[in-house]
Order: structure tokens, then C-alpha cells, then sequence
């Protein structure tokens, strides 16, 4: 599993060819083991359909994340999204989210390409939607995903109706690849990707009476901080998704 010269440091996320953690962890003699913590399963896609084919009942819809788009994608199935949702308010969260809709439903516009998180587009919303808000914001989203953005919008005056299209389950291999990884000695460093991440090692470091006490626990993103804090861990660290440069100071450190 990797070079023994290297200090083993477990990623929770899923591998990729291109993926710029592995070659800069690499070039600093760490050995990264990337293992999937869970994957998604849709749901509810006949009620979000029938939503979407209804765009005349709402004010817009809000992306969350890449996976909303593709829920609505896949809500559709083949038909098109009604040219009526051209006009109303749209949002996404993030430059990838932003991105992603526009690909998928024939350039579909949308405001939120520069929010980093809830908060900002909620501030977004807030001031480019305009005083009335009669109609509900159709909000397709995850388990433990846009929580906060529709609670912050509620305290706005906002309606919201949040429709949870998708669930994270752990991934069926994620077991034994944890347990075979623990097994080296020096495994000391765990890289915690979103709290879906999170809520599959909890699970596992229950079951299986793992302790963390001599381990260093690194968290990818305040959502991520925040979800290990609720779980009850501790995280040493936090960094941003783009500073892997900062992820190698604190595993290293």
C-alpha cells in the first residue's frame, strides 16, 4: 500500500488521476492513501420533478453543490428544464456549482459563482432577490447538506422549499480499507474531506473501538471542522481545500 520509506497519511476521499493532494503530499515524502468514505444515493426525484415541471409556483431555485445539479438532471430524465425557470431568481454556491448548471441545462444563469460557503450567498440572495418574497425558493439538496443556507434564508423572510434528492451511505469497500490502513504502525495522520467523510469514520471508530488519542485529525473546510466538533472529535487542524501547501505544514509538524 504505497512506499515504506514514506509516513502514511490517510485521505477520506475519492481518488482521482489528476488529484493534486497525491503528488504534493508525495514530493514531500508522505505517503497518501486515499480511501472513499461514502457515495451517493439519489432520492425523491419523482417529487423534485414535479416541482421543476411547476417553475410558475416559485420565485427560482437554488444549487447547493454540483450534486443538486445533477439530481435536477436526473429528475428530468430526458426533458429539458422549462424555459420558465430562465427568468426567475437562480443561485448557486461556488464556482463549481455555478459552472455545473450552466453546462447542464443550456446555459442556464445563475448568481453565487463567488460565495464560498452559506452565508455568503444567503447575503447574495438577500440583496439581489428585492423586497418581495411571496413565492418559496425551490431548494433541491443533500442529507446534511443546506441546512444552514435554508435557515438563514427563513430568518430573512424568505419561503424555501428544501427537497432532499440525495443521501451519502458509507462506501461498501470503506471498512476494510480503513482496517488494512490502521494496520500500519505509523499511521498516524487521518485527512477528513466533508462531513460525509465524518459520519463514515464515526461509525467505523465505534464499531471497531479504533482510538484516536495518538492520532492527528486534519479537517478540509469548516464544514468539516464543524461536523468533526458535533461528532464529538477534536480536529488539530483546518484548512482550506485549495491550501494543500497548509495541509503538509500541519501533517508534517
Amino acid at each position: 500500500m504505497g512506499d515504506r520509506n514514506k509516513r502514511p497519511v490517510i485521505l477520506l476521499k475519492v481518488p482521482s488521476s489528476d488529484d493534486y493532494y497525491g503528488s504534493a503530499l508525495r514530493s514531500h515524502n508522505l505517503d497518501p492513501i486515499f480511501i472513499t468514505p461514502s457515495h451517493f444515493v439519489f432520492k425523491n426525484l419523482k417529487q423534485l420533478q414535479a416541482k421543476l415541471l411547476e417553475p410558475h409556483k416559485y420565485a427560482g431555485i437554488i444549487f447547493a453543490s454540483p450534486r443538486c445539479v445533477q439530481a435536477v438532471n436526473e429528475a428530468l430524465g430526458k426533458t429539458p428544464l422549462p424555459s420558465c425557470w430562465r427568468a426567475l431568481h437562480n443561485y448557486s454556491l461556488g464556482k463549481n456549482t455555478h459552472s455545473a448548471a450552466w453546462l447542464t441545462f443550456q446555459n442556464l444563469s445563475t448568481l453565487g459563482d463567488h460565495a464560498v460557503n452559506a452565508n455568503n450567498l444567503c447575503d447574495l440572495i438577500v440583496e439581489t432577490f428585492g423586497p418581495k418574497r411571496d413565492l418559496p425558493l425551490l431548494m433541491p439538496c443533500g442529507n446534511g447538506v443546506g441546512q444552514t443556507l435554508r435557515l438563514r434564508l427563513v430568518a430573512q423572510g424568505f419561503r424555501v422549499d428544501a427537497c432532499e434528492v440525495y443521501e451519502s451511505r458509507s462506501h461498501p469497500d470503506f471498512v476494510n480499507q480503513m482496517r488494512h490502513a490502521l494496520k500500519f504502525k505509523r499511521m498516524e495522520t487521518i485527512v477528513f474531506f466533508g462531513p460525509s467523510s465524518v459520519r463514515s469514520s464515526l461509525e467505523f471508530f465505534g464499531n471497531y473501538n479504533v482510538s484516536l488519542k495518538d492520532r492527528k485529525l486534519i479537517a478540509v473546510g469548516s464544514g468539516t471542522r464543524k461536523a468533526m466538533e458535533e461528532s464529538g472529535m477534536q480536529a488539530n487542524g483546518v484548512v482550506d481545500a485549495a491550501d494543500v501547501d497548509h495541509l503538509i505544514n500541519i501533517i508534517k509538524t
